[in-house]
């Protein structure tokens, strides 16, 4: 046999299997070598896989161990007693007589150890890290006689408790499918075993070195609830935020600019409370299906190689997050964590199974804004104790009983960094700011101000429909964003600039425009790809790297950059489209301006409407919808004077020269009030 005729899973987990028994045994009785990053390893794990070991060494099996320094004194006394044999005539008589069978592997451990050590059927080194911090990879390869290799990688350590006595899980990778994985497994490992691995110092087991293991170790090994987390190391204002929500009892939203850290921010929140409390199960929820496996890679940086992924259909995911409820609940797993959409968080074979937590709850919501949405008001989930909001712009526009509900549920906003805060520290890139000043036709301004009545009547109504009010608002904005005369003005601009020096630009573009635009702009011999959600997503990462490359030069857009999708190397933005609502253009912003190798300065043109030869209310009305974006995005830029001097000479015979510094709330609560007001 093979290990390819193992009929092998491509998971194992411990709710239902054994470890040591349905896969280690298995593979090691046909396998001629067997790799092992394990970061802990202990003799003891040897007594769970004796019959497996037995025929593994019968068919000539070696074994190479890659650990951390944190072995106990027993083993590394065995480890030293298997290398000074090979020089050491005494000490090599002790271990010449010892028979290798399963019953002596399960009875006499250490010298076990020693002899396969000193028989050159094991090896082991030691890995430290340069930083002091903890090595604690964990992956294996098996290989047989036909020079079949299988990977393995999961939480398991090599020792009893990693695959026996644990909650564990491991993912096996099998040729042919998974070939490239493996591949780049083996040279990984090859890397590490040659000391070839940037920051880790790989050293041989000897006397010397025996010594100084000796002042790593602790009295145990030290479980796995008190090894830190790994990690990007906090900047100052991710530190304040993090003391702020602590001292908000474990809650509050962290009202941070796009681009400034928020993800990894709310980890290290997440990471504090579990070293505080010494067990988390942690939910994360996502606007969409793509950001969760965005959330599933920010996880692997802090060592969180499989946390649970609940979306699409249930059937995938049911049982499983049922398993590790209860598994948390009964102690038997200590972290867990889990990330969904919130479109799933609404399903109550989701919501149901998360409200039977009992302790340590902890919820991340990522854009926490949607959570205001009506039908979240209702659920459940007011039993996870620790609570963190992430948003840009939490205030949900035009919807207060919204916003209040997810500033009572978060119990408030308790820290802000802004903007102009993270360009101030070079968290974010500077901007210059082109205002592009557009007209409106006669029939546009006829419609929008038609709507522009409805909406103030609906608006006092005493039956009033907060959704029917948002199709009114909806339809008027789309007056505004889909004007005439903006196309024509962006081919201009792109012409003023020079075809061949255009690159790394972003055009938004109003819905049902994006194919229109696409041509238009390929015409004119641009090399532009639409990015709308008919892009499938396993296309959008090689779109996005061709772009960062500049084998784009442009991407057309609707919606899907606005949140989430990071296109830090994006130098140039033009905002064809923009709703009045800031949480949209907030967003966009703040993704133009991440930060990128070679990158001093971006730009955005903004086309803003505002009609030539009307009357003052229909002016005004427009103006007040297009001005507070004018306003957020001059008074941030480097160009502030320069975009009020283009704007100016179109306000100015209105006496609106005041919008100019009123941002989108300030104008809300003045249009509110006015609404309320008008008879």
């Amino acid at each position: 046999m093979s290990l390819l005729d193992l009929s092998l899973k491509y998971k194992y987990r411990s709710d239902n299997e054994k470890l040591y028994k349905d896969f280690y045994e298995k593979c090691l009785r046909e396998s001629v070598k067997y790799d092992r990053a394990a970061g802990y390893f202990t003799s003891e794990s040897l007594k769970l896989i004796a019959q497996g070991l037995e025929f593994f060494l019968y068919n000539g099996g070696r074994v190479r161990i890659i650990a951390n320094p944190h072995l106990t004194k027993q083993d590394i006394d065995a480890i030293a007693h298997g290398y000074q044999a090979k020089k050491d005539v005494i000490e090599r008589k002790l271990l010449k007589e010892l028979e290798i069978t399963a019953k002596n592997i399960e009875e006499d451990t250490l010298n076990i150890l020693a002899w396969l050590i000193y028989e050159d059927k094991l090896e082991i080194k030691i890995a430290f890290t340069e930083n002091n911090a903890l090595y604690h990879e964990k992956f294996g390869l098996f290989k047989d006689i036909e020079d079949n290799v299988i990977l393995f990688s999961g939480s398991a350590n090599e020792t009893v408790g990693g695959i026996s006595e644990n909650f564990e899980k491991i993912d096996v990778f099998l040729p042919p499918h998974d070939t490239h994985r493996i591949d780049a497994a083996v040279e990984d490992f090859e890397k590490l075993w040659n000391d070839q691995t940037n920051g880790l110092i790989i050293k041989e087991m000897n006397e010397r070195l025996k010594d100084y293991i000796l002042t790593y170790r602790k009295s145990t090994l030290p479980p796995i609830r008190d090894v830190k987390l790994k990690g990007p190391k906090p900047h100052d204002y991710q530190k304040k935020a993090i003391k702020k929500f602590t001292e908000n009892n474990w809650n509050g939203i962290l009202e941070m600019a796009t681009g400034t850290g928020k993800t990894i921010t709310s980890l290290l929140a997440m990471q504090s409370y579990r070293e505080k409390n010494g067990r988390v199960f942690c939910v994360i929820f996502a606007p969409f299906k793509h950001l969760v496996d965005q959330w599933k890679e920010e996880c692997s940086k802090f060592n969180i190689e499989f946390p649970l992924l609940c979306y699409e259909s249930t059937a995938k995911w049911k049982n499983e997050l049922a398993n590790v409820v209860r598994n948390f609940n009964l102690g038997i797993s200590d972290f867990e964590v889990v990330i969904t959409t919130y479109d799933t968080a609404m399903n109550p074979l989701f919501y149901e199974q998360i409200a039977k937590l009992q302790s340590n709850s902890f919820l991340i919501a990522d854009e926490c804004h949607y959570m205001g949405a009506s039908g979240f008001r209702n659920l459940p989930y007011t039993s996870i104790e620790a609570r963190l909001g992430l948003s840009a712009t939490p205030d949900r526009w035009w919807d207060e009983t919204g916003t209040h509900f997810l500033k009572d549920y978060f119990n408030g906003v308790v820290y802000e960094y802004t903007l102009d805060q993270a360009i101030l520290a070079n968290k974010l890139t500077p901007y210059k700011y082109h205002p592009e000043v557009i007209d409106l036709t006669d029939s546009e301004m006829q419609k929008y101000m038609k709507l522009t009545r409805q909406i103030i009547q609906y608006f006092n109504s005493k039956n009033k429909d907060e959704e029917h009010l948002s199709v009114l608002n909806r339809r008027r904005a789309k007056i505004l964003s889909k004007a005439e005369q903006k196309i024509p003005r962006l081919i201009e601009l792109l012409e003023e600039k020079g075809i061949e020096t255009i690159s790394h630009s972003i055009v938004y573009c109003a819905d049902g425009q994006v194919n229109e635009i696409t041509r238009l702009l390929d015409s004119l011999g641009l090399k532009v790809h639409k990015f709308d959600s008919t892009v499938p997503n396993k296309q959008r990462k090689e779109i996005l790297k061709r772009f960062a490359t500049g084998d784009i030069q442009v991407l057309v857009a609707i919606k899907c950059l606005d949140e989430g999708v990071d296109v830090p190397s994006t130098k140039t933005a033009y905002f064809l489209s923009s709703t009045s609502n800031p949480r949209e253009f907030v967003q966009r912003r703040g993704r133009i301006l991440r930060t990128y190798d070679g990158k001093v300065l971006a730009e955005i043109y903004d086309f803003i409407v505002l009609p030539k030869d009307t009357d003052d209310s229909s002016f005004t009305s427009v103006a007040r919808k297009e001005l507070p974006r004018f306003a957020e995005f001059a008074n941030s830029s480097i160009t502030p004077s320069h975009a009020k001097n283009t704007i100016l000479p179109y306000i100015s015979p209105y006496n609106l020269n005041h919008l100019m510094d009123m941002k989108p709330w300030d104008v809300y609560y003045a249009m509110k009030e006015e609404y309320e007001n008008y008879d």
